[in-house]
């Protein structure tokens, strides 16, 4: 039995101003030690998804699971290192042109999977792109498509709409990998997604529907390639059979495992728990728009009737603490509100105040994940203490999603991991101009939003930000849950694993010994 660690120094808020030069991993640090130089190792390396992705289009869509394949296949201009630096990928340098302008210098020998050179004109297309498709635009609000142009075939001028700090975070992200132009054209969106071209350390091989993705070594990658040919992702959506591929010696690595199974797993012969902070938070959240929780007392009630402390021990064991902000510890400029309160009795004296003395009903929809609907079912008995009745109701990820965009979800539990560890990325879905499920209305947001986003002074952005988590917070337009850690069971065969803060490890580097 071992319980690994991972020492994720480049989870909590970094500088925003990057480097220009150098090398380095991508945003992961390590945990396990480096294969015996001269150890066999497999070919083949099976790693375990919670899920089956719809598509691994970089900008098709905002599954966990879709991201995780695309790391693996996909690059962006630049990434970060194991401490949360801004290092160079596809970009070899780059400078400040003015304050919306950064002009990026590509590397010369870097190829599509399908053979052709990666240009300037790629990345004007990927960014461009990245603007217009639902699944990326948010990401890509700030991008200026129109002014991001090609200087010459290894030159290209990214511009933003205004000044914008956090531009090199965004760019590092999944939605930012890039596309072979002629690819998408030639193929379409829909095969593309299926079929997808990257520049990678591997590339798309076979899919087959309801199983698994392979895919194989790109062996004219220009970077060090990965010492096995095969990687393998397997789909398996329940949690106990998960942990069954793994302990039956059918898999590698799994990703996202029930936390309640891993103590257990932690003991097994063969098998190691690997942990770490992450971006990722749970949370409660209330439609903005909903006529009966525009009162703010009623939200307050619902918050004041969770016992979070019991809740999180309840669902995640050792593996979260008790959020105490609308975003996660490990984000940029995070600011603690203190310990959450809980207090039935005033929220009894709320909701009465509010007109609902006499008990209230709400809809309460959830995602088919475990963990949200654990968090569900125990809040629904919490609020039944102070006459509230939650009526849960459950679907898809993206169903629940799709719902809050309608205006149809009233009140929903969602598990969040904001992989460019920026808190304009974890507040983004307050912004009345997204298309965001939550439904905003607040336009006291979008006004902090912007001053953040525009700061390019550190403290001054920091300040903004513990002014805007202050003001949400106290509006209880959401209710933190958890700051959750990134887990995963790997066999003690796995060695150069590294834990990913954004929950997207990418596998090139793994060996497992024979």
């Amino acid at each position: 039995m071992v319980l690994g660690l991972c020492l994720l120094s480049g989870c909590a808020g970094k500088s925003d101003v990057p480097s220009d030069s150098g090398g380095g991993g991508g945003g992961q640090a390590q945990s396990g030690e480096t294969a015996a130089e001269n150890a066999a190792v497999k070919d083949e390396v099976t790693v375990v998804l919670k899920g089956e992705p719809s598509n691994i289009d970089p900008h098709g869509n905002t599954e966990l699971v879709a991201m995780t394949t695309q790391v693996q296949i996909f690059e962006t201009l630049v990434k970060k290192d194991e401490e949360g630096n801004i290092v160079p990928s596809l970009a070899e340098s780059w400078e400040q042109v003015d304050d919306k302008t950064i002009r990026f210098k590509l590397r010369d020998n870097v190829y599509f999977h399908n053979g052709e050179k990666m240009t300037a004109d790629d990345v004007v297309y990927t960014i461009q792109r990245a603007t217009k498709k639902p699944s990326s635009a948010s990401i890509f609000a700030s991008f200026d498509a129109e002014n991001t142009k090609a200087v010459d075939e290894l030159t290209v001028d990214v511009a933003t709409k205004a000044p914008f700090a956090a531009v090199y975070n965004y760019l590092t992200s999944t939605r930012g990998g890039i596309v072979s132009k002629k690819a998408v054209e030639e193929m379409g969106d829909d095969q593309f997604g299926r079929s997808p071209v990257g520049t990678g350390p591997f590339a798309f091989d076979n899919w087959v529907s309801g199983t698994s993705i392979t895919l194989k070594r790109n062996d004219n990658y220009w970077g060090e390639k990965p010492a096995y040919s095969t990687l393998t992702l397997k789909f398996i959506t329940e949690t106990a059979n998960r942990a069954l591929e793994i302990e039956s010696g059918n898999a590698d690595i799994v990703l996202d495992p029930d936390t309640g199974d891993l103590d257990r797993l932690a003991e097994t012969d063969g098998l190691k728990v690997v942990s770490g902070d992450s971006y990722g938070m749970s949370y409660i959240v209330f439609s903005m728009d909903d006529k009966v929780l525009s009162d703010v007392r009623i939200r307050q009630a619902l918050s004041l009737a969770l016992d979070l402390d019991s809740l999180v021990e309840t669902v995640y064991g050792n593996y979260a603490t008790v959020s105490e902000s609308v975003m996660p510890s490990t984000v940029f400029s995070y600011k603690s509100q203190g310990r959450h309160e809980y207090n039935v009795e005033k929220a009894k004296e709320l909701l009465a105040e509010a007109g609902y003395g006499n008990g209230l009903t709400i809809e309460l929809n959830l995602p088919n994940g475990s963990e949200q609907q654990n968090i569900g079912v125990i809040a629904q008995n919490m609020w039944k203490e102070i006459g509230v009745t939650a009526n849960i109701s459950t679907a898809s990820t993206s169903e629940i999603i799709a719902a809050g965009r309608r205006g149809d979800n009233q009140v929903t539990i969602m598990a969040a991991t904001y992989s460019t560890g920026d808190p304009g990325h974890a507040l983004a879905d307050f912004d009345t101009r997204s298309d965001g499920f939550f439904r905003p209305v607040d336009k006291k947001i979008d006004e902090l939003l912007d001053k953040g986003s525009a700061a390019y002074d550190t403290a001054e952005r920091a300040a903004v930000y513990e002014e805007l988590q202050d003001y949400i917070y106290h509006q209880y337009y959401m209710i933190g849950v958890a700051n959750k850690t990134v887990n995963y069971v790997i066999t003690d065969k796995v060695q150069n694993f590294y834990c990913d803060p954004g929950d997207i490890p990418s596998f090139a580097g793994v060996t497992v010994t024979e």
